[in-house]
């Protein structure tokens, strides 16, 4: 074989080796996608649509095909997103305030009305958003719900059980070493019937299960999490291998502006009052007052810090201590 030839076999054999070693990774970004339609119904070709988000500065333009369809894909999450449609003959129409969640496909039609198209007609997406293009089962939790709930450990997996079918319970026959619970637990949990290891844990798209018994690995601080997709039946074509739920954790995203949090979470027997039982007592005998029973030493110190900047669009900075 000549030298060039092996040269060229070689990067070959290396490309392939590579694309095989990268790690499989879900989807986490979401799509917007709808038609544009006249006040007969009928399809408008040729509208210029637009997609924005003031908070990152994403924009992204689209044409609609013969059917009046348009889409926008691998769009991050994120809040107000706006959606705008132009065309010649017709008032400028847009829709603001629209939220995309993780893996969502959110539909945002559009009816032109003859007009000029100097004027615009605004509607706002504060109605309840029904998504209508994915038959998969599940809920998202969003970081308001995880950091207002009370959680013992401030940990995410506890939060499995609010879906319909998850048990946080491990069988006689599952291993027990890794339970459910504010204290970084692997969050085995039964999904539908199906055994404790049947599911997928997956931050950002990239899996980080643990090698025994199919847990979560890493448990990121709530602070850092922006929210979490828990899918417990019809899964999409991209996730595979697993007869119980996907779980996908999304830490947040940098935007234009720097955000940060800095918290401390403190528990401590000073501030818990005596059960009814540890109260003072008299001696059924003697009739003497008997001393109350002290209550147990409990100190638990849990701080730390979260930030997100223009340059961590991708990968926040978090400390956890």
């Amino acid at each position: 074989m000549r030298p060039r030839t092996r040269r060229v076999v070689q990067a070959v054999l290396i490309t392939a080796l590579l694309s095989l070693a990268q790690p499989l990774r879900a989807d986490v970004t979401g799509a917007v996608l709808g038609t544009v339609t006249d006040p007969t119904g009928a399809a408008v070709p040729g509208v210029t649509v637009t997609l924005r988000n003031a908070d990152t500065g994403l924009g992204r333009t689209a044409t609609t095909d013969a059917t009046g369809s348009y889409e926008f894909l691998a769009v991050p999450g994120g809040e107000n997103y706006v959606v705008e449609a132009e065309a010649q003959g017709f008032h400028k129409s847009s829709q603001s305030g629209l939220k995309l969640l993780v893996n969502q496909r959110f539909r945002a039609d559009f009816q032109l009305v003859v007009g000029a198209v100097t004027q615009t007609i605004n509607v706002s997406a504060e109605a309840a958003q029904v998504e209508t293009t994915s038959t998969q089962l599940g809920d998202v939790i969003e970081d308001k719900k995880m950091t207002t709930l009370p959680l013992n450990g401030r940990s995410y997996l506890d939060l499995l059980g609010l879906q319909a079918g998850v048990v946080p319970l491990t069988s006689d026959v599952q291993f027990t070493d890794r339970p459910t619970s504010g204290t970084g637990g692997a969050g085995n949990v039964s999904v539908n019937g199906q055994r404790e290891s049947a599911n997928a844990f997956l931050i950002n798209g990239g899996t980080v299960e643990e090698g025994r018994n199919n847990g979560a690995s890493i448990v990121p601080t709530l602070d850092s999490i922006a929210e979490f997709r828990l899918i417990t039946n019809s899964f999409d074509a991209e996730y595979g291998r697993f007869s119980g739920a996907v779980v996908n954790a999304i830490t947040n995203g940098g935007t234009n502006e720097y955000h940060g949090t800095v918290f401390e979470f403190l528990r401590n027997d000073k501030l818990d009052s005596r059960k009814f039982f540890d109260l003072n007592q008299n001696d059924p005998t003697s009739g003497q007052e008997l001393p109350a029973t002290a209550r147990g030493a409990l100190k638990r110190n849990q701080f730390g810090a979260s930030t997100t900047s223009p340059w961590f669009s991708i990968f926040p900075t978090v400390w956890n201590v």
